[in-house]
């Protein structure tokens, strides 16, 4: 449980800076990936990016502020996308209804040789019970 410091400074923390966090995180983490499936460490990253051992550093660990250019130069030398921004594809159903579907690869959609259904599973109930009860 956390403690009540640690409730209190999470409530009064901004949304925005709670999102940040969450985005930040998330694109080192796919950074850290794809410096994995290059089989490439953060030497030879600064390398082909022409900046220093320290400033990648500073970009894996939570100290700099990437702008698009710095994202979109990672990008070209480790050759996939970094963010992606969904685009919305409007589709007509096999019975005529209208929707839309959320294309989240920074590509053309073609839509017109899939099937959509409407119909949705019913998920199992959650039936866990727990091994022993802790008071």
């Amino acid at each position: 449980m956390r403690s009540k410091v640690a409730q209190r400074i999470l409530a009064e923390t901004p949304e925005e800076t709670k999102v940040f966090a969450r985005m930040y995180a998330d694109i080192v983490v796919r950074i850290h990936e794809l410096l994995k499936e290059n089989h490439l460490n953060q030497k030879e990253l600064a390398d082909k990016l022409e900046k220093r051992p320290s400033e990648i550093n500073k970009w894996l660990t939570g100290e700099h502020n990437f702008t698009l250019r710095s994202l979109a130069k990672l990008q070209v030398e480790l050759g996939e996308p970094i963010i992606n921004v969904p685009h919305r594809k409007s589709i007509t159903a096999a019975d005529g209804t209208a929707g839309y579907v959320t294309v989240y690869k920074n590509t053309a959609a073609i839509t017109n040789d899939a099937e959509f259904k409407t119909v949705w599973k019913k998920s199992k109930p959650n039936t866990k019970t727990p091994l022993a009860n802790v008071s």
